[in-house]
């Protein structure tokens, strides 16, 4: 029974379970339903919220799509627009460094061309302009602005050469004393007249080493028309087409005397030795051609006397002639009849004696000829080496150097000039003097010879006949 209790209270427990359960059910149910409703009221909302966003961004999209090709469209004409200017810069960039190249070579070739007189006005400037453009070579704009005062100063420089311009400076008189002075440009032609008034001059136009003009004297006329014309600024100027070289060809060109002037103590010696020289030269020819010697004819005549036996008659033609060669010829005769080695002796002895007169002086002409070379030489090197020692002074001086050797190059020229002649003369004199000697050697052979026909006269006349006979004739005594 108890267990019939419990199972019908059990079963009560589970209806009414269930019927809570049911009824639980069907509320949650119906919350859920409620939820759902909710849910897809919010979902639909939220659809509508986000069809209505994509419409939004599909219409931004197609803004943005616009904008992007409007964007590359822009991009593309501003890449055009970088290239052609980065064509243009370079062109110009081109343009600039041709015109700082001109402007470069024009202030380069300006110091050039400046006339030498100018440099003490310009050259300075210009040189500092082309050392600030150097330094400025990485700031284009800079190196064109001090390139441009070069410019400036070349451009300025013309109307004062074309109406003609004045200004103090120095210049190198004749190339070798500084003056102080005044100059007077026009155009390639620079005028130089010095302050103290001693010198006036036209001024080269090549730049020498000293960094000063040169100006070379020109004599025009007694009242200095260079001196009036550059103090007044007008007058008549002489004009010299080459630009100052004809002037310095003419100032280069020396006289004799300034030419033996150079030549120093040595050259002096030289051209004394070879004034000796030339005036025993003249002396020989007049003592050799005006030696006195008998003529053939004469000599004839005393000898055919002597044959015939008139020795006085012979002596007495023999007494009249004059010099050395007289007394030869009157030895002759007073030994004709001696014997012959006798005659030859005596004959020879007074050909000894003749022939030192003819050649006396001579050895001094060959002297000379050898000895005026060396003396040349001799002025030569003590002329390099002054030139040497001026040098160590002032290295620099090319001039001073090319001026000192041929000043020293003059003493072997003057030796030269001396010991030519005086070897052709010394040569002459020679042959003179052998030539007079030979012609008193045939009149003391002519006597020699007139004791043989002596003697061939003497034998015919006695009837001998001397082709058997051993004796030396010359060891025999002349028949009387």
């Amino acid at each position: 029974m108890k267990s019939s209790i419990l199972t019908g209270i059990l079963s009560l427990l589970i209806l009414s379970a269930s019927s809570q359960a049911q009824s639980g059910g069907d509320a949650a149910v119906a919350s859920a339903r409620k939820e759902l409703d909710a849910t897809s009221r919010e979902y639909q909302a939220m659809r509508t919220a986000l069809y209505r966003e994509i419409n939004t961004l599909d219409d931004e999209v197609i803004k943005l799509s616009r904008e992007l090709k409007d964007l590359e469209r822009e991009e593309a004409m501003r890449t055009n627009k970088l290239r052609t200017t980065e064509r243009n810069t370079q062109i110009l960039r081109a343009n600039f460094d041709y015109a700082v190249g001109v402007l470069r070579q024009y202030g380069d070739n300006l110091t050039n061309r400046l006339h030498a007189a100018e440099n003490q006005l310009y050259r300075d400037d210009l040189l500092a302009i082309s050392e600030a453009a150097l330094a400025a070579k990485d700031d284009p704009k800079k190196e064109m602005e001090e390139r441009l005062q070069a410019l400036e100063i070349g451009l300025g420089r013309l109307p004062k050469l074309a109406g003609g311009q004045k200004f103090e400076g120095k210049a190198m008189r004749n190339g070798t004393e500084a003056k102080e002075g005044e100059f007077l440009l026009m155009g390639p032609a620079a005028y130089f007249r010095a302050s103290d008034g001693t010198f006036e001059g036209v001024t080269t136009f090549e730049e020498n080493n000293t960094g000063i003009p040169t100006a070379v004297g020109v004599k025009v006329s007694d009242d200095g028309v260079i001196t009036s014309a550059v103090s007044s600024g007008a007058g008549m100027l002489p004009f010299d087409p080459t630009l100052g070289k004809a002037l310095k060809v003419e100032a280069a060109e020396e006289s004799l005397l300034d030419v033996i002037e150079k030549g120093g103590i040595v050259g002096h010696a030289i051209l004394l030795l070879g004034a000796v020289a030339l005036g025993l030269t003249v002396f020989k020819v007049l003592e050799i051609t005006r030696f006195p010697v008998p003529s053939r004819r004469r000599i004839n005549e005393i000898i055919d006397d002597l044959v015939s036996d008139r020795q006085e008659a012979a002596k007495e033609k023999a007494a009249s002639l004059k010099g050395l060669s007289g007394d030869m010829v009157r030895v002759g005769v007073e030994r004709f009849y001696e014997k012959r080695r006798v005659l030859e002796e005596a004959l020879f002895e007074k050909m000894v004696a003749i022939k030192p007169r003819l050649d006396r002086f001579l050895p001094f002409l060959g002297l000379t000829a050898a000895a005026a070379p060396l003396m040349g030489l001799l002025g030569t090197v003590l002329g390099i080496i002054k030139t040497f020692k001026a040098m160590a002074l002032d290295s620099g001086n090319k001039q001073a150097f090319t001026v000192g050797i041929s000043e020293a190059l003059i003493t072997t020229a003057e030796g030269l000039v001396v010991a030519i002649p005086v070897l052709v003369l010394h040569g002459m004199m020679k042959s003179l003097s052998k030539g007079k000697f030979s012609e008193i050697e045939s009149i003391g052979i002519s006597l020699i010879n007139g004791t043989t026909e002596l003697d061939s006269k003497e034998k015919a006349a006695m009837g001998t006949d001397d082709s058997g006979e051993d004796e030396d004739t010359e060891l025999l005594p002349n028949p009387a």
